[in-house]
């Protein structure tokens, strides 16, 4: 069976941030292979030149990733990778077996509900506790979902 995971970077990085913890993303990558049997991470970014070693690291790490360009709007960066992470989960359908999505956002609703149609969802890993998690995300992914806040010992910088 392949299981592939499709990450929103930016909502797992702010997420944590929000619960005062550090991600150490060698421990988490293992846990994804180790406890959800996960055999390809795809990590969705915005592209920032001055973050080159950090996704260096990431992919040493064992994340495969991908990049959008980045607009700038009233001072705030845009990418808006929602898009393009549920083109790539399209895109790749006929590769694999169960699909998790990394992402806290309801903006998902409806590529949970395309997995589930077609047998596909292996789950939801949210990176909000149960209560800031979209609502939409919880009740399409029909109990399939586990939150980072619950596990982050198990993965967090030391």
């Amino acid at each position: 069976m392949t299981i592939y995971a499709y990450i929103d970077s930016q909502n797992l990085k702010k997420s944590v941030e929000e619960i005062d913890k550090e991600l150490d993303y060698r421990r988490f990558r293992l846990w994804l292979k180790n406890k959800k049997n996960i055999d390809r991470a795809f990590m969705y970014f915005g592209y920032l030149r001055n973050q080159q070693d950090h996704y260096d690291y990431l992919e040493k790490c064992g994340f495969e990733l991908v990049f959008r360009d980045v607009d700038f709007q009233h001072g705030q960066r845009k990418a808006n990778v929602d898009i393009c992470l549920t083109i790539g989960v399209l895109d790749q359908i006929d590769q694999f077996n169960e699909a998790f999505l990394v992402t806290s956002d309801g903006d998902f609703y409806d590529l949970t509900e395309r997995l589930k149609q077609v047998g596909k969802l292996g789950g939801v890993i949210s990176p909000q506790s149960s209560g800031s998690c979209s609502r939409l995300l919880k009740r399409s992914c029909g109990g399939k979902i586990s939150f980072i806040p619950d596990n982050i010992h198990k993965f967090e910088m030391r």
